[in-house]
């Protein structure tokens, strides 16, 4: 029992694999480490109790509520909670209050976890929540959600939706995040937790992680340490805006909400569907740091990461050797140098297509996936014989979801463009690119057959590199009607996403590379669609661009030095 009273102030929502009844209204739910008891009262409010490492069957006779946590699990705006709210919502009478009860409990067991929903409903109106809970047997992460729906006559709008809410008792409590930018990606910032609010977010509308990540670890018993000390890690798996707000009050709690950003993203909830928010993966360790990270990263290689349990191989990208300047002789040249030095894969960077707007310059082409024919006048085919000739793989560049103005895919289609209604539209990159509106399904279809185009033809193409190199500009979208405009943000990255979930099913095994601007697309909601991440532009070739040196130089310069280091070099590509 001296270990439950030291760790019974620490309250953390969702963290179930099995659910056992322990008393009226009291369900235990457990990792392979780690135990959580939520009082769940048919017909009151769901509420945390405990969180820590397993409980013997002794512990939990033991417990006596009045001393735990007890905190409410999913805060509502509105009636009996003065505090921040995750969630708030708008019925057609104008009623913003909200007041949910457990309806019931529900587990489901599931091929590699189980999952756990809390029904709750509106003390008044037909609307419902599930609190949903996925804890899986091999890994101490879990990940927890909310899903909202409603059988009212006119749609309910869905002010503020997180995807979990924990509350963590004050104390020396410090707080670990990533912030950064373009070339300068995932810089580590350690802080106290100190009264007022501390705001994590980005509104990038494609690129999510450059400014700052989704993801926080939790030091409670003060600063962090990376192999000692009990740690929360959470991280936010979404593709698109999200907010991590932690709010420190004059109570005894700091009161952390996760979830998609709000700011401008209201939703209108139709009658009879539902809304489904991002999941918040959770884990805790009382190994620091690294015991956290440890944990993320067994979770995100076996459940997460698309062919997570395979090797990646050691490759050449044609970017910063030759820029725009793609040809078929240099091309080659690569394929040479890298299959020299014992690489297995060389993969062709931006520049390779358009006909009537070559790309050669960022201004012009994108949106256009043909071969250039004065560039490569042996087209993909010429690439795909030179790459077996030197017995190596090959792989492309694209950026689907984005288009230029000098396109012919504009010329034809400039309404695919996401712009407001009735307004000019701003552009970016060398002043002409623009971001395809992927709630259009037209567009989504377009997409998905460039990459279906590409891989049919050439089903020797074994890796597709997938940038995003602009923020969404212009917020709004000449598909949507007006009562959805604010569901723009929201309705993208669905649309993203089942772009990535088709290409997936119809390919599994081709190598897709996140990239966006370098590192803009580090986040765990990528992970099943995507084998692997640019994390960075910041390479060590940009020194020798500046200088003015060649980087196909300089590699063939360090033939000798890479030889002697192919052994190694090997096992750390290899290494799981």
């Amino acid at each position: 029992m001296e270990n439950l009273k030291n760790i019974l102030w620490l309250c953390l929502a969702g963290l179930l694999l099995a659910a056992l009844p322990v008393a009226a209204g009291q369900i235990v739910v457990s990792t392979p480490s780690f135990a959580l008891v939520l009082d769940a009262p048919v017909g009151g409010e769901l509420r945390y109790l405990y969180y820590g490492t397993g409980l013997s069957e002794d512990d939990l006779r033991q417990m006596n509520v009045a001393g735990t946590c007890h905190h409410v699990a999913y805060p509502s705006y509105g009636i009996g909670w003065p505090g921040e709210s995750a969630l708030r919502v708008r019925h057609a009478d104008g009623v913003i209050a909200t007041r949910l009860y457990v309806q019931d409990v529900e587990v489901r067991q599931e091929p590699d976890a189980m999952l756990t929903l809390v029904k709750l409903k509106d003390c008044v109106y037909p609307f419902y929540v599930n609190l949903c809970y996925k804890a899986y047997r091999d890994v101490d992460v879990i990940e927890t959600w909310a899903e909202f729906s409603h059988s009212e006559k006119t749609p309910v709008t869905l002010l503020q939706f997180a995807s979990s809410y924990l509350p963590l008792r004050r104390g020396d409590v410090w707080l670990s995040s990533l912030y950064g930018g373009w070339g300068n990606e995932a810089r580590l910032l350690q802080e106290p937790l100190k009264p007022g609010i501390r705001l994590i977010k980005n509104i990038d509308g494609v690129r999510n992680s450059h400014t700052a990540h989704a993801e926080v670890m939790f030091s409670l018993d003060g600063k962090p340490q990376e192999n000692t000390g009990r740690t929360i890690g959470a991280a936010l798996c979404y593709t698109g805006d999200y907010r991590l707000k932690i709010n420190t009050d004059d109570g005894d709690y700091h009161h952390f909400f996760a979830g998609m950003d709000e700011e401008g993203a209201s939703f209108r909830l139709k009658k009879g569907k539902v809304f489904r928010t991002p999941p918040l993966a959770l884990t805790y360790s009382e190994e620091g740091l690294g015991g956290a990270s440890r944990n993320f990263h067994k979770w995100g290689r076996k459940h997460k990461l698309a062919n997570g349990d395979k090797p990646r191989k050691i490759l050449l990208n044609s970017w910063e050797g030759v820029y725009f300047d793609i040809n078929q002789k240099d091309m080659e040249q690569m394929m040479a140098d890298i299959a020299l030095m014992g690489g297995e894969l060389f993969v062709m960077d931006d520049g390779w297509f358009g006909n009537k707007h070559p790309r050669d310059i960022d201004s012009a082409g994108l949106g256009d996936w043909v071969v250039n024919p004065k560039k490569l006048p042996d087209g993909i085919a010429g690439l795909l014989r030179d790459a077996a000739k030197h017995n190596i793989g090959f792989g492309i560049w694209i950026e689907p979801e984005m288009i230029n103005t000098r396109s012919e895919l504009y010329e034809k289609h400039p309404d695919w463009v996401m712009k407001v209604p009735g307004q000019d539209f701003i552009t970016a990159r060398g002043g002409t690119q623009a971001v395809l509106d992927l709630t259009n399904p037209q567009v989504r279809d377009f997409i998905f057959y460039t990459v279906d185009t590409l891989l049919a033809r050439y089903p020797e193409i074994e890796y597709i590199k997938w940038d995003a190199n602009m923020p969404v500009l212009n917020h709004g979208s000449v598909h949507l009607d007006k009562d959805e405009q604010s569901h723009l943000s929201i309705l993208y990255h669905q649309g993203f996403e089942d772009v990535c979930r088709r290409i997936r099913r119809k390919y599994p095994d081709v190598t897709i590379q996140a990239c966006a601007s370098g590192g803009g697309r580090v986040n765990y909601g990528y992970l099943p669609y995507f084998d692997e991440f640019w994390t960075s532009d910041n390479t060590p070739c940009n020194a020798f661009i500046s200088s003015g040196e060649r980087p196909i130089s300089f590699l063939l310069s360090l033939w000798d030095r890479i030889s002697a280091l192919r052994p190694t070099i090997r096992r750390i590509a290899a290494c799981p």
